[in-house]
């Protein structure tokens, strides 16, 4: 049980810490926008006096902030617009859960299962809904030398999976927008194993060279994300003091449903002058990310990465528009990504039944399994 108490006591002594922290916080957040009164007009000239890392490049010319005026007086008129954007439009999705492997059943095994959602927004109601789960055994384990009760493979081929389950939905459709729950660049796996990183960088590359080729657009929707791409960038070219300043905060002053012009990702992950950043390792597509912030909500500016092939056919305002009408409909949440969550999600009380079904199996097959004592006594507890 949580000491209350004492963490209470705790939030008391470290008061002055959190304290300044936001206050720095703030300090920074007003000397960074000032400056954006320098970027109003954007133009990709000022690409050449940026060094190599420097967090963003220019992509998109013209203002920095697209503005979205709508006069919308109820929900039926609000809904008539999504309905204007989204008809006759297919949107795709896929998202992905898992339950990782427990050490209180010995035997090392997990599942992943990922969801697939397509929708043509056409009045013969042409949508369709597919799960696909997979166990991933002990000798999977063994052959990758990774930590059998451990997350990080797990999430790998959750990814992976993902991955796959787009590649599958763009080859069955044409024109097909698709969301991913998820960055782009998966900045995280810079700390991670080269076995592991291996198959980040693997499907994702994989991912991006089957966009590119079914000219389908792909959209990583990052719903909670603190990156320093674009404050680095204003570092270098502006002459601004280093910082920890996430970009979200200079934008979180946007309206709803405005965004930032496009800018080409050229982030600085690296741990070390002479290590590669996570984008070193994607080859051809290195320098082909793009990304904008759009506000969506009361909270902090969501982040939209896709290739940057989308900004060269015109397409960056058609994506902006979809995010915003699937965002309506759920309410500042796309809801093909809430379906997609909610046809995958493996709920608490479905491990408990997973593990009831493989202590079933066992029996059945004559594998002796040994739970621990504790687990036993903890679930007993509930």
């Amino acid at each position: 049980m949580l000491d209350l108490k004492n963490i209470s006591l705790q939030f008391d002594e470290k008061l002055s810490a959190i304290k300044s922290y936001d206050v720095e916080r703030s300090e920074l957040t007003l000397e960074y926008r000032a400056q954006l009164e320098k970027m109003k007009i954007l133009d990709p000239a000022l690409n050449e006096k940026l060094p190599p890392y420097s967090g963003a490049k220019f992509l998109e010319t013209g203002k920095l902030i697209h503005t979205f005026p709508f006069n919308w007086k109820n929900r039926i008129e609000s809904m008539e617009w999504v309905d204007s954007v989204l008809s006759g439009v297919p949107v795709g999705a896929v998202d992905g859960s898992q339950i990782y492997s427990d050490k209180n059943y010995e035997i090392p095994l997990a599942v992943i299962q990922i969801s697939r959602i397509f929708n043509r927004h056409t009045s013969d109601r042409d949508y369709s809904q597919d799960t696909d789960a997979m166990i991933i055994t002990p000798d999977e384990f063994e052959a990758a030398s990774v930590y059998s009760f451990g997350s990080e493979y797990i999430d790998a081929r959750r990814f992976s999976m993902e991955c796959e389950g787009i590649i599958r939905l763009m080859n069955d459709h044409k024109s097909l927008f698709i969301l991913l729950d998820g960055a782009l660049i998966q900045s995280h796996i810079n700390v991670l194993n080269k076995n592991i990183r291996d198959i980040y960088i693997k499907a994702i590359t994989k991912l991006l060279d089957s966009c590119e080729k079914t000219r389908n657009p792909l959209i990583g929707f990052i719903d909670t994300t603190m990156p320093r791409d674009i404050t680095l960038m204003m570092h270098h070219l502006l002459g601004l003091k280093k910082s920890k300043l996430s970009d979200t905060h200079i934008f979180s002053n946007m309206l709803w449903g405005e965004r930032t012009a496009a800018f080409l990702c050229n982030r600085d992950d690296r741990r070390g002058e002479e290590a590669r950043s996570v984008l070193d390792n994607y080859g051809r597509f290195k320098s082909e990310i793009a990304f904008c912030y759009m506000r969506l909500g009361s909270g902090l500016p969501v982040r939209i990465e896709f290739p940057a092939w989308v900004h060269k056919e015109g397409l960056i305002d058609k994506i902006a528009d979809i995010i915003r009408a699937q965002c309506v409909i759920r309410g500042n949440y796309p809801d093909i990504l809430m379906r997609a969550h909610d046809a995958c999600v493996i709920r608490t009380g479905e491990h408990d039944l997973f593990y009831g079904m493989l202590e079933n199996f066992c029996k059945v097959h004559g594998i002796k399994i040994h739970r621990s004592a504790k687990d036993f006594h903890k679930r007993m507890n509930r």
